[in-house]
């Protein structure tokens, strides 16, 4: 922990004192009680805990988890004190497998992070818990109809504040607002939380009913909820593998460009998340972007590795590259959204680009934010006949051309980020 920066831990220590004086507070004010539960009952719901864990499936910012249907089931038949101890129990003992196909596990992870990924779950147990005894909540499936919106309110109660907390860290390393990290994690985490409430209290009936026979068919709905989802992250991964091998393919012709795909398509997501895009349009125009130059497959690698400026017979031959592109992915079924950004992201916003003179609103906010990204990347890009412009010359470049080669509210919006760079 001593290699954290400072601010990262003041936070880690602030969520440790947190959670044990919210704790002991909880038990002074009798909000939770120590119970003796059957033990086997417990150790059935911590190995479920930690298998659900341990399974994990992740993609970019999104996790998917059915841990908290196994918690909210728990917290309906045995309370808060006990849920609390199954929950830490499973994030003590699970196994995640990483990218790298190395396994990360209680025994090799830093024990400040195991710590606050502990108390990450189980403060908004008891700030939750609190809400659900105050407002009449009971315990047991017997008291579950008259518990049903303290049940509810508990669960959202527990989704904000676990999103809270874990969106400070995400903005730690990200370096960005918390706020924003707060908004992008509600959208992308809310359908998992909802997904389980169901699954949680179905789980927590049959049980009771059924004991532990019964929870195997509840679980298999469940499980297989979670093998749909990683079967999708599997197909979403190797789509991305598949754009990013293309894109590679295509820049390892051009040595003046190495790089220039994906730079384009980190300037084209900045300016789109500041439009508001979801986490769909972002990736859809990710991927257009890292492929707006593909047409250049169809053009002469002495034309593309030209040292000095081109004539206009090469020039014009370089203008094919956009159709080019254009007529290989429409081709392709799950590329063919992708087929209008390439062919006109040289269009200009007057109309006076090529290759068919489209102006205004003829052409989409996908295709103006992917041109305005190529024209600033190319621009800050030294050329063997140039160096590359400076931010100050950009800013002029973008001012004097906003309205004519550029969509004005994109322009605006880029602007705008510069000028907000120190």
């Amino acid at each position: 922990m001593k290699d954290l920066p400072k601010r990262q831990k003041i936070f880690f220590v602030s969520i440790y004192i947190s959670t044990v004086t919210l704790f002991i507070l909880s038990l002074f004010l009798n909000y939770i009680s120590i119970t003796y539960d059957d033990w086997k009952v417990v150790l059935f719901f911590t190995i479920l805990t930690i298998i659900t864990e341990s399974f994990t499936v992740i993609y970019l910012e999104i996790s998917f988890s059915t841990t908290f249907a196994i918690t909210l089931a728990s917290y309906i038949l045995l309370g808060p004190f006990s849920s609390t101890i199954i929950l830490i129990s499973g994030f003590l003992f699970r196994i995640i497998k990483l990218e790298d196909g190395t396994y990360n596990h209680f025994f090799n992870a830093p024990l400040y992070g195991t710590l606050f990924n502990c108390c990450v779950q189980t403060l908004p147990i008891f700030i939750g818990n609190y809400f659900y005894i105050t407002i009449g909540g009971k315990f047991g499936v017997n008291n579950l109809f008259e518990s049903i919106v303290p049940l509810i309110i508990f669960s959202i109660v527990y989704f904000i504040f676990n999103t809270f907390i874990m969106s400070i860290m995400l903005s730690f390393y990200i370096n960005k607002n918390v706020l924003y990290c707060y908004f992008s994690n509600i959208k992308l985490g809310i359908i998992n939380y909802v997904a389980m409430i169901p699954f949680g209290v179905m789980l927590a009936i049959i049980f009771q009913y059924y004991n532990f026979r019964g929870v195997i068919i509840i679980l298999c709905p469940i499980v297989l909820a979670r093998q749909i989802f990683a079967m999708y992250i599997e197909s979403k991964t190797q789509y991305i593998q598949t754009v990013e091998a293309l894109m590679n393919a295509i820049e390892a012709r051009d040595e003046y460009t190495q790089g220039h795909s994906r730079r384009v398509a980190e300037i084209s997501v900045e300016i789109a998340k500041k439009l508001k895009y979801n986490q769909w349009k972002l990736e859809k125009l990710m991927v257009a972007a890292m492929l707006h130059d593909v047409g250049k497959i169809g053009v002469s690698d002495n034309i593309l590795n030209k040292p000095g400026k081109l004539t206009i017979e090469e020039f014009n031959k370089i203008k094919e590259h956009s159709e080019i592109g254009y007529n290989i992915l429409k081709e392709v079924k799950n590329l063919q959204y992708v087929g209008p950004v390439v062919k006109h992201h040289h269009e200009r916003y007057d109309g006076k680009g090529y290759p068919e003179g489209k102006m205004e609103e003829e052409i989409g906010l996908d295709t103006y934010i992917v041109q305005l990204a190529d024209a600033v990347d190319a621009m800050e890009t030294d050329r063997p006949y140039r160096k590359g412009l400076s931010k100050d010359e950009i800013i002029s470049e973008l001012e004097n051309n906003s309205g004519t080669q550029f969509h004005p509210e994109v322009a605006e919006v880029y602007l705008n980020i510069l000028k907000s760079r120190a």
